[in-house]
Formats: C-alpha cells, structure tokens, sequence
C-alpha cells in the first residue's frame, strides 16, 4: 500500500513553504527602507551657513551653464539621494532651471547621471520671502559620488543662483527599477 495522494506532493509544498517565507522576509526588508525614507533625517550641505553653491546660467536663454561642484568626491561614504535645495539667493527676477548630477570620479556628471532637476520663478531679488526646501526625486546616488549643478534661466543672461542642497541616507530595495537610459527630451 502506497502512501496517499496528498503526501506525495508534500516535498514541493514545504519549498514552496520556504520561498514564501524568503519572499516574506525580502518584502518586510524593502519596508523597512520604504519607512526609513520617510523618516531618516534629513543633512544640509554646506553645513558652513554662510557659505553656499554658486551656479550660473550660460547668457544664451533657456541653455545650461556649467556644471558646478555641489560635494566633494569622497565626502559621503554612503550611498544618499539629493531630496532637495533651498535658495539662499538669486541675481535677477526671472525662471530658473536647476539640475542636479553625480558622477563617481572627480568629472562632470555623463549621460544619464542627472538625478533631479527642478524649474521654480523668483519673482523679486533680493529675494523678499524665506526660501523653503523644493523637493525633487531622485534614485541613489553611490557612495563617495561628486554631486555637481547646472543652471539655465529664461532671461538669457549669466544669471546666477545661490544654493544649499538637502541629502538623505539612501537604502536600496531588493528589486530596485535601474535608471531609464535616457529621457526622451
């Protein structure tokens, strides 16, 4: 007499047992990074507070300055998101663009290594209200990265932008999306 049906499929039931338990165990690991996202805390860089990053637009509207450096190469020894910058002062009224990049050696940032950008109008300057953090997304950067920016403005002068960035500890979840390869535009 042979053993019942149902303990014949025992084997494949206790694996599947296990990798749900694995699976269980990953998933309650990405919340945990998921929450510590939320509720790390948060560094401002320059920590001096009367120095700040200096960038300028190229004098051609709508088109980028140089990349400037924002931190250091080899200043964070943790992989950290940029979650965003206050304006500490700005050169004229006008619409300001402001990217930000990283790249893991002591260069400009290359294709694909911005990881955030935003666009924000300064309507007087100097600038008569207090400037507060202006979020943007983005994934991790490397450990060790140098952060660098680049301006442009829609006046089509050199104008410049005085800044401060906002960083956070980033955690990796287990199945993080990888960058895009490029945007469309």
């Amino acid at each position: 007499m042979g053993f019942p049906a149902i303990y014949l499929g025992l084997p494949e039931v206790l694996t599947q047992l296990d990798d749900i338990e694995a699976n269980t165990n990953n998933v309650e690991k990405d919340i945990a990074a998921a929450d510590h996202n939320w509720h790390s805390r948060w560094r401002v860089y320059p920590q001096d507070i009367t120095a700040s990053i200096l960038a300028t637009a190229a004098g051609v509207a709508n088109t980028f300055g140089p990349w400037v450096e924002v931190i250091p190469l080899n200043t964070i020894p943790f992989p950290f998101h940029v979650i965003g910058f206050c304006i500490c002062q700005v050169s004229a009224n006008t619409s300001y663009f402001l990217q930000i990049g990283y790249n893991t050696v002591n260069v400009d940032p290359g294709v694909n290594m911005e990881m955030g950008e935003r666009s924000f109008r300064i309507a007087a300057a100097p600038i008569s209200k207090q400037s507060e953090l202006m979020k943007f997304y983005s994934q991790g950067i490397p450990a060790n990265s140098r952060v660098m920016a680049r301006l442009k403005t829609a006046s089509g002068n050199p104008d410049t932008v005085n800044f401060s960035v906002v960083l956070s500890r980033h955690l990796a979840i287990l199945d993080e999306a990888t960058l895009w390869p490029a945007f469309p535009w």
